[in-house]
């Protein structure tokens, strides 16, 4: 039980941080979002610290994003009423407010920038995706991240 408590107390000190490291970053904006997020998307890697010999059942997994709704296995579909707010965060930027794991930290542009949007559904939160450019991105899950790529039209 004590374990437990402490988990959770982590858990939530962290979410508090990254809260607070979000609140000091400028203010996302463009809820219709880019045509360059749309598409469907496919789990292509696992990225996490500890997924050494891990079998990775997400690989493979789609998530459809479009400008009148979504489709996301791992948290919603979202079938109207979605939001895409969005910023401009440095790589250095990204790395510092989710502590993306050294896997994830290569995938990121030296000195460039990253696109860090919310799927948004009803007014509400539901995902987190870092667009890289290009046709990659990091989906941001609990303590797992995921590479996803575009697939060719």
């Amino acid at each position: 039980m004590k374990l437990l408590a402490a988990t959770v107390f982590a858990m939530g000190m962290m979410l508090t941080a990254a809260v607070q490291a979000d609140v000091a970053l400028p203010p996302m904006a463009n809820p219709q979002g880019s045509p360059e997020m749309f598409g469907t998307w496919t789990v292509t890697k696992v990225l996490c610290s500890q997924c050494k010999g891990r079998q990775p059942a997400e690989v493979g997994t789609e998530i459809i994003l479009s400008g009148t709704a979504f489709t996301d296995p791992f948290s919603t579909t979202c079938a109207s009423d979605v939001a895409y707010p969005n910023r401009a965060l440095s790589s250095l930027e990204a790395v510092k407010l989710f502590k993306l794991p050294k896997g994830a930290q290569k995938l990121l542009p030296a000195g460039g920038t990253v696109t860090d949007t919310r799927l948004n559904c009803g007014g509400g939160p539901y995902a987190r995706v870092l667009f890289l450019g290009g046709d990659k991105a990091i989906y941001l899950f609990e303590s797992v991240d995921f590479l996803i790529e575009r697939k060719a039209h």
